[in-house]
């Protein structure tokens, strides 16, 4: 074999191992940095950031800190020393107002390691994206990295340290106005006021007066709520018990213990309370289930599975317009009642008697009755068919029932549910 030949070759093997030593010895560190403004007692807190955990608790100092608990790789070639060219680092920043203080997060500009992975699948490091791109290679779109000494590296990315975790000191009594995308947030006090817009993170707050929250792909985890103006989408909502709330929610799921008013805007949404005064709005698709019913129920749907558990001797009106969907109405804790129920093709379970109302046929005009004779053919055939049950089941098409005394107090049941199944008992 040519000598040649051999001793560029260990050379480049040599070059390699030392380089390769090199670049593991690197190490992840962790500091805590921080920086302080003055506050007061109900000021606005402002918080616009992403893709980083913050923590908010309050303490009884007229000011605002903010620390930052900070992971880097120990061969980061960094221009911070003081905790102020950190967050310059990070791109944060703090202003304080006379009512308020604003904490706005970017991307920050330091110049941060960049980290690499081998065809091994194990992480080494260079100085930074130009020490890469000053090896003899190339970089794809994918970000994997060729060079011509033999060296490949796949799955490229920035590795610019990060802020692992955010903790905000807050005087007492402040409001918030809270946005995140990309992380978490977590509350750990009680709220006046709060201003929240979470996206693709988590919420964990406790009791809040007045709530303004909008969350997408979000699941949020709260304490008592006074008052709250909801949007929520595709997410999952969790609270303990919410006096007044407006809530517009798509393909979420909605769970909370006690509440005295709700105004629903649902969609293919499933919602659970244990007990709820009055409930008004609209929904499509999914369900609504209440173990304890207390004043009034007003729902307008479509493809809406209905369950109360318990309904109250105190309940004045359930009026509920439907269609496809499963509806249960235990009336068994009810003394007096009066229930009128008008439905196509639907089956109604009942422990009492229908009184079937006769409407008047309206008489077909000239060269109509053939056609209508054909329709009504079908509708026997299809109430047959699609209701799965025996002829018999099949509730009338409008039919009224009065139990107990219903000259003075008692509950009103008003039911449009075509192509429904529906069980009083």
């Amino acid at each position: 074999m040519n000598n040649k030949k051999i001793i560029p070759a260990l050379l480049l093997t040599g070059s390699l191992i030392l380089t390769a030593t090199a670049m593991q010895a690197q190490k992840t560190l962790t500091k805590e940095v921080s920086q302080e403004v003055p506050s007061q007692k109900g000021a606005l807190i402002r918080l616009v950031t992403s893709s980083r955990k913050v923590v908010l608790k309050p303490w009884d100092q007229s000011k605002v800190k903010v620390t930052m608990e900070v992971s880097y790789d120990s061969g980061f070639a960094r221009k911070a020393n003081s905790d102020a060219d950190w967050f310059e680092t990070f791109g944060v920043n703090i202003k304080p107002f006379s009512n308020r203080v604003d904490i706005l997060t970017g991307t920050g500009s330091g110049i941060a390691n960049t980290r690499v992975y081998n065809n091994a699948g194990k992480q080494v490091f260079v100085t930074d994206l130009q020490t890469l791109k000053a090896k003899a290679g190339t970089i794809n779109g994918q970000g994997n990295f060729s060079s011509t000494d033999g060296v490949t590296v796949q799955g490229y990315k920035a590795g610019k340290p990060a802020v692992e975790l955010m903790t905000i000191m807050v005087p007492a009594g402040c409001k918030l106005d809270l946005e995140n995308k990309y992380g978490d947030i977590v509350i750990g006090m009680n709220v006046d006021e709060a201003k929240l817009k979470v996206s693709n993170g988590a919420l964990d707050a406790q009791d809040i007066k007045d709530l303004k929250l909008e969350g997408t792909f979000c699941n949020a985890n709260l304490g008592n709520i006074d008052k709250a103006e909801i949007e929520f989408t595709n997410g999952t909502f969790r609270a303990q018990n919410i006096n007044d709330l407006d809530m517009d929610t798509k393909s979420s799921t909605v769970e909370y213990e006690k509440g005295k008013y709700l105004y629903l805007r649902s969609q293919n949404d499933n919602l659970t309370i244990d007990a709820i005064d009055k409930i008004d709005g609209r929904k499509v698709y999914g369900s609504i289930k209440i173990d304890q019913l207390n004043n009034s129920f007003d729902l307008e749907g479509n493809n809406v599975d209905i369950k109360f558990r318990n309904i109250s001797q105190d309940v004045t009106l359930i009026k509920i317009n439907n269609k496809y969907g499963d509806v249960r109405l235990p009336v068994k804790g009810l003394t007096n009642y009066y229930v009128d129920f008008i439905g196509n093709y639907s089956t109604v379970f009942a422990p009492f008697q229908k009184e079937v109302v006769k409407e008047e046929e309206k008489k077909p005009a000239e060269g109509e009755a053939a056609a209508k004779s054909t329709l009504e053919d079908v509708r026997i055939t299809y109430a047959r068919k699609g209701t799965g049950t025996s002829l018999g089941e099949v509730a009338p098409r409008h039919f009224t029932s009065t139990v107990g005394d219903t000259k003075g107090k008692h509950t009103r049941i008003e039911l449009t549910c075509h192509s429904c199944t529906v069980d009083f008992k």
